[in-house]
């Protein structure tokens, strides 16, 4: 125990710099911080090299980085009225673009909606969704892709159901 701390003293700085550069709140990072000890503490004991301690503790802290991440993306929550101004727009014949846009976002996947929300309405990079979930790029790209030919299979099937001719959605590429 007298070792553990003994190191934890030596590397706290650095392990409270490494949390708080990845994430912004200061409330969350300490209970991350918090988290990191507690399980560190609760396996020194598989740590074969204490010269490995500074690593061993950041790589915990990337862990409990990037699973803080993934609950903050299984509970965000794509604000439909974000997207179309809080009330969908109305024309001659009723109600008129906004219907299939909400109704497709509405029966696509989570993962699906979160992507298209950061990368579209948020305006996120890829790197900082994959940074913000805690994912690869790769998996980003992946996800994209996926989402936006889901988005376009589930468009089309309900203008068809309900009979409805709009324009197609026109899919602007950005840098990432």
């Amino acid at each position: 125990m007298d070792e553990f701390i003994c190191l934890l003293t030596q590397h706290r700085n650095v392990l409270e710099r490494f949390v708080r550069f990845r994430i912004s709140n200061s409330f969350d990072a300490d209970d991350i911080i918090q988290e990191t000890c507690i399980s560190a503490y609760r396996s020194f004991s598989s740590l074969k090299d204490t010269a490995l301690f500074k690593s061993w503790i950041i790589s915990i802290a990337r862990n409990k980085c990037n699973d803080y991440f993934r609950q903050l993306a299984k509970n965000m929550e794509l604000p439909i009225d974000e997207i179309t101004g809080g009330h969908p727009p109305y024309g001659r014949m009723g109600v008129t673009a906004a219907s299939p846009v909400k109704e497709t976002l509405q029966k696509l996947g989570d993962k699906d909606k979160q992507v298209l929300y950061l990368y579209y309405f948020r305006e996120f990079p890829q790197n900082e969704i994959a940074r913000r979930l805690g994912i690869p790029i790769g998996t980003v790209k992946s996800r994209l892709h996926t989402a936006k030919s889901n988005f376009k299979k589930l468009k089309f099937n309900i203008l068809q159901s309900s009979g409805q001719i709009l324009p197609n959605y026109v899919e602007e590429e950005r840098s990432s």
